[in-house]
């Protein structure tokens, strides 16, 4: 069997051809693997929203008991001391409500 003798041409050629296709096969697996980077930040995201979501709901029900009328009028009784104002204890302003 004869061998031919391939051109400067042809190899270039080949070479071309042959940094084509492994261009575009690094480029098809870091798109993947920028794909499923993404997927994964994307469901920490939303893990961490739902977190975030969960924590509002309790600061919501804790703000809630914590101004609930009754506490806060028995803080004002037993640690404030105050009570209810007798009859001759409140006054109106008058002088500026005529105008």
């Amino acid at each position: 069997m004869v061998r031919r003798k391939m051109r400067p041409r042809e190899v270039l050629l080949g070479l071309l051809l042959f940094l084509v296709l492994v261009s575009m096969l690094t480029f098809y697996i870091w798109y993947q693997t920028e794909a499923v980077r993404l997927g994964l930040k994307i469901r920490d995201c939303e893990e961490k929203i739902k977190s975030l979501r969960d924590d509002i709901q309790k600061l919501e029900i804790r703000k809630a008991s914590l101004l609930a009328p009754g506490r806060v009028e028995t803080i004002a009784r037993e640690a404030l001391g105050l009570v209810e104002p007798g009859d001759g204890d409140v006054f109106f302003d008058t002088r500026g409500a005529g105008r």
